[in-house]
């Protein structure tokens, strides 16, 4: 029945709040809850729906255009589906003419904006759905999230950046008031630190994203993987092997979820190794070992994964020798020079092949000019005590090794 509660409360559709009231408790006198329990709960819920304008508002609104708001959100949301953004903005306009109060076509708006980069519309949007509704968790969140993407736009000298960062931690503070048991919210004031630099605190708020559920099992692990990533930005490769173990004693053995969680230290270690390969920083290797190495930790029989560690572990420990025979001053200099070639080929980081073949004919002609028994004594040293340096181009090695025997 169309405006069904004004039927209830026996009133007309044009009542005013007086008749609304007066309407109510001659009710309540007739249908008394003692005596009428369930007459009385559809009185008091036409009565507290009615007698509030905006969910007033709201209710006429769906009786007059309810299915014309239901289509349009329908349709936006089979747009949001396939992520067409900005076909749907449209759509939900339309439904906010028709029926200006729907905070749920206002919150998808608001998604609207935040996927199509409208930062100031996200946020003038969230910022009245949390005044109007401030025991609204996920508008506080979605707030926040709409300030963080917004200032991660921003360059790290902008002003403005630490004004949004506080927004954001304001506004996620919030949601946790409201559901406290909620991680999401921690990870992601946790984010904003990370992002400045500020490597305690952001460890500090994901330590309380694992514990805000009051328990500590396998739904921590993107809490413990942040954790990882902190320390590999603030240089402490060694404590990422650390959170790997707590991670592990918390997987449920065999399952999709270890599968899972395997994946994505896998993945991070090829992007870090990615990274490194284009990159003189060799602690990039280092930390790519340490993630993938926490892959095969998690998941031992992952062929590929074994695969992928052991390329990057020799890497990683010609990089170790390296440093090592850079001091070794039992070492001729040309080799010294040869073993930093290797590296540097290996890695492609020449800008040219020409630079690549100038640098090398260079080495060469200083390593041949030494004596044949400096020559072999260096070859010998570097293969007994850096075997993975020798091993980056054993063809090289060996062919200086047979001109020095011919001359």
């Amino acid at each position: 029945m169309a405006y069904e509660l004004y039927h209830i409360l026996e009133i007309s559709f044009q009542a005013s709040a007086d008749e609304i009231k007066q309407a109510y408790f001659q009710l309540v006198r007739k249908y008394p809850p003692e005596k009428e329990p369930e007459r009385f709960q559809q009185i008091r819920f036409a009565y507290n729906t009615l007698c509030d304008p905006k969910a007033r508002e709201n209710y006429d609104a769906m009786q007059k255009h309810g299915a014309q708001v239901k289509n349009f959100i329908d349709q936006a949301e089979k747009k949001m589906q396939v992520e067409e953004w900005e076909n749907a903005i449209p759509l939900l306009k339309q439904v906010l003419v028709l029926a200006p109060r729907i905070d749920v076509a206002r919150n998808l708006l608001g998604l609207c904006y935040i996927h199509t980069k409208n930062w100031d519309f996200a946020v003038k949007v969230y910022r009245a759905l949390t005044k109007t509704n401030p025991d609204v968790a996920v508008y506080w969140s979605n707030l926040g999230c709409a300030y963080k993407l917004q200032a991660e736009c921003l360059n790290d000298g902008d002003f403005s950046r630490i004004q949004l960062y506080h927004n954001v931690r304001e506004s996620y503070q919030e949601a946790i008031k409201l559901e406290s048991f909620n991680s999401v919210p921690y990870l992601d004031i946790a984010e904003t630190y990370l992002d400045e630099q500020n490597y305690s605190e952001a460890l500090a708020w994901a330590e309380r994203a694992i514990g805000a559920d009051g328990k500590a099992d396998y739904n921590d692990f993107e809490a413990l993987f942040f954790i990882c990533r902190v320390h590999f930005c603030s240089g402490a490769l060694q404590k990422i092997e650390v959170i790997a173990k707590r991670i592990i004693s918390l997987l449920p053995k065999n399952s999709e979820i270890q599968q899972y969680a395997a994946s994505r230290f896998c993945n991070m270690g090829l992007e870090i190794a990615k990274i490194a390969t284009t990159s003189a920083n060799f602690n990039m290797w280092r930390s790519a070992f340490q993630f993938l190495k926490a892959a095969k930790d998690i998941e031992p029989n992952n062929f590929g994964i074994q695969e992928i560690c052991t390329k990057v572990e020799k890497v990683v420990a010609a990089i170790n020798q390296y440093e090592n025979l850079s001091y070794d001053y039992l070492i001729n200099q040309g080799f010294q020079r040869l073993a930093a070639y290797c590296l540097t080929d290996y890695f492609n980081f020449y800008d040219c092949p020409e630079e690549r073949k100038n640098f090398l004919n260079d080495i060469l002609t200083e390593i041949l000019a030494s004596p044949s028994s400096t020559i072999f004594a260096s070859l010998e040293r570097m293969k007994f005590y850096y075997p993975a340096v020798y091993a980056l181009n054993i063809e090289l090695f060996h062919r200086i090794e047979q001109v020095a025997c011919v001359s």
